[in-house]
């Protein structure tokens, strides 16, 4: 227990008189003995009372009060929600997209993700499987009526048929694009259609694969993040190199042209012929964007077979 103030005085002033001989004993003693009794008068006056805050009541918690926090609680879940999703989701798809290489190398290339999985901020502006459709019916000849009417009951029978949406999607890679100046090394699909751009490259169909005459197109996202799928193609250089590879064949071709023109321009681009074995590669600019189309082209260098 601790001793009172008055008490550490007295001993104080013992000590006190001990160490200055020159003031009596009688003197000091007197002194301290007057200080004392004003503490101690002090104290009777102002004893010692239990804060106020002790003194008052537990406040009840309004409803009010519980619901805000409540709130609070579920505006910071979907706040991390918000931050963590979207980094969660192109991770996954990442993973995705190097299974489908790894089954590539070591299997059938096959993978199978859900209808609505890996969906690509602003891939509803691309329009590829369009390209497809208008460039193969774009050779054909002007039919007479009957023909027309009979090709419009056949696309309506199609389309009823097709409103059952399928669970599940099955990605097939036919080879790998490889290019090296912006560190990008990603699957390729048959098709360039919806599922197939959110987890690889897609090969143009109506166009010749690598190495036959004539131009092989490829196209790809403009990821907003960077260096993911065709994101950083802006940075491909005339001279620098892109690589094709098949199960056994490697194909090298240097890049020797580059444009952006206008979407409306690209069935234009789509069907120039060449007897060259070439190269195009066709994403969305600027990122975020998306009002025009790059093209980095190229010519084939090199055919090298893989062991």
């Amino acid at each position: 227990m601790k001793e009172p103030f008055f008490v550490i005085l007295e001993k104080l002033g013992n000590i006190h008189s001990l160490q200055n001989p020159f003031f009596p004993e009688e003197y000091i003693q007197k002194h301290f003995v007057f200080a004392i009794g004003g503490i101690q008068e002090m104290s009777r006056k102002n004893p010692k009372s239990p804060s106020e805050a002790d003194k008052l009541p537990a406040r009840k918690r309004r409803p009010g009060s519980i619901m805000l926090n409540i709130l609070i609680v579920i505006l910071l879940v979907s706040g991390l929600y918000l931050i963590f999703e979207p980094i969660v989701g192109r991770w996954r798809q990442d993973n995705c997209s190097q299974q489908l290489l790894q089954n590539f190398d070591e299997g059938d290339g096959t993978i199978v993700i859900g209808y609505d999985e890996f969906i690509v901020a602003g891939e509803e502006y691309d329009y590829y499987d369009d390209l497809e459709t208008s460039s193969s019916s774009s050779t054909d000849s002007i039919t007479t009526t009957a023909s027309q009417t009979q090709t419009t009951e056949s696309v309506t029978v199609t389309t009823t048929s097709a409103t059952t949406t399928p669970k599940k999607i099955v990605i097939q890679a036919i080879g790998r694009i490889i290019i090296p100046s912006i560190s990008v090394k990603m699957p390729i699909a048959e098709g360039a259609n919806l599922h197939n751009l959110r987890v690889a490259i897609g090969h143009y169909t109506n166009s010749p694969s690598a190495g036959e005459p004539g131009v092989a197109i490829y196209l790809g996202h403009r990821s907003y993040t960077y260096g993911r799928h065709f994101n950083r193609m802006d940075e491909v250089k005339i001279g620098e190199t892109i690589i094709i590879e098949t199960k056994t064949t490697r194909y090298t071709y240097e890049v020797d042209q580059i444009d952006v023109v206008e979407p409306d321009d690209l069935l234009y681009e789509f069907n120039n012929p060449t007897s060259e074995p070439r190269i195009m590669l066709v994403t969305c600019t600027p990122v975020r964007i998306a009002t025009h189309r790059l093209l980095v082209k190229g010519k084939l260098v090199k055919t090298d077979s893989i062991g």
